[in-house]
């Protein structure tokens, strides 16, 4: 039986670090449109919704269908929200509305804006192909692996904020690790309604760091994709990393 997926877009109108960021361009499109052109061409999803409490955001959705049918709460759009709160409340309203259940939720989040349509499709699949309660995109550290970061102490010196580095050590000699890209996650309908978001089996849908690091948080970010993307277009090459819809 095919399972059913409900895609929540969580844009909100404020921003702490960019002011109305989630309405910004990269090229001729907002995050938000380029997070919703990718929902809107996956193959694997049941329904869509952009969870938002901007007027601007919600006619901007609703003006490529209707995707945006109720307005978030307040409460729900503060800088302080947690998205499980968020996630609950969309997923609630869907099932009411539609008198309908849905078995996992993706959640597309308009800052990570380098993603592809097939990146949901296939984040889906592992979600039902590995039972699992929740999947989480990820791209490698490099650099920024935790065996380099440090802390000052009372005195002043610096230690190890987590694991002592061994003298000498090469980039090519540490153990791969992983950080949250924001691109896609995957949560099963069971986990989101006992009050967790990863639960007892996520796992892991890696992506390509060189194309799919850039989360915009800062302005600092917002400049950085934005010279990216004007590379990517000048090399012809940017259905590497944008699916646009025809």
């Amino acid at each position: 039986m095919k399972k059913k997926v409900l895609a929540i877009i969580p844009a909100r109108g404020g921003s702490k670090g960019i002011p109305n960021k989630n309405l910004l361009k990269i090229g001729d499109y907002s995050l938000l449109e380029r997070a919703l052109f990718t929902a809107m061409g996956s193959n694997v999803l049941s329904k869509i919704i952009v969870s938002s409490d901007s007027k601007e955001i919600i006619d901007k959705a609703n003006s490529y269908g209707d995707f945006a049918p109720f307005t978030r709460p307040s409460s729900l759009a503060t800088d302080d929200a947690k998205s499980l709160p968020v996630i609950q409340h969309a997923l609630e309203w869907s099932e009411k509305a539609e008198k309908k259940i849905y078995d996992f939720v993706a959640l597309i989040e308009p800052p990570c804006v380098f993603r592809l349509n097939t990146h949901i499709d296939d984040a889906v699949r592992i979600a039902i192909d590995k039972n699992a309660t929740s999947v989480m995109s990820l791209v490698e550290v490099g650099d920024y692996h935790p065996v380099r970061m440090k802390k000052i102490d009372k005195k002043g010196l610096i230690i190890p904020y987590y694991i002592n580095e061994p003298e000498g050590l090469r980039r090519q000699d540490q153990d791969p690790v992983y950080i949250r890209n924001g691109a896609v996650y995957i949560f099963s309908r069971d986990t989101i309604f006992s009050n967790k978001l990863w639960g007892e089996r996520p796992q892991p849908f890696i992506m390509d760091n060189d194309l799919y690091k850039i989360n915009i948080d800062e302005p600092l970010d917002l400049l950085v994709a934005r010279a990216f993307y004007n590379e990517m277009k000048r090399k012809d090459n940017l259905e590497m990393i944008e699916y646009l819809i025809k």
